[in-house]
């Protein structure tokens, strides 16, 4: 199991806008990424999904996650709400992206991983909670 502790304390000590520019620099490699291990046509709604699955593990869906999924993906809010509300708590998303996760090499977990800390750190916290579900999510 990877210690992700270095690249959380790296994220966390990032501005919004930091955040921003990585998460738009990256959004397109995890869709390949995702595209490559299920279906392509799936990919976008898999990464929104699993953005609001991600958003909802603490149980405090923030503005600044609301904000960052509009500004890296063009997702507006009451749209990302509706994702959080279907699949939160499901953790059928959590199993399915768990076997993509088990497919993909150390580079492109790093990356997936990488996008997950992005929206845990957005908000200026990283619960408990959001390590648990990274590393049961990404080794």
């Amino acid at each position: 199991m990877r210690d992700w502790s270095n690249l959380l304390s790296k994220v966390q000590k990032m501005s919004y806008e930091e955040i921003v520019a990585t998460g738009k620099d990256i959004v397109d490699k995890v869709l390949e990424i995702a595209a490559k291990y299920s279906d392509s046509d799936a990919a976008p709604i898999m990464l929104v999904g699993l953005a609001a699955y991600t958003a909802s593990v603490d149980d405090d869906l923030s503005d600044m996650e609301l904000q960052l999924m509009n500004d890296v993906v063009g997702i507006k809010e009451k749209d990302f709400r509706g994702f959080v509300k279907i699949v939160k708590g499901d953790k059928k998303i959590v199993n399915e992206l768990r076997e993509v996760a088990l497919c993909m090499t150390s580079d492109e977990m790093d990356l997936f991983a990488y996008m997950l800390a992005l929206i845990f750190a957005v908000d200026g916290e990283i619960s408990d909670a959001e390590i648990t579900f990274l590393k049961e999510l990404c080794g």
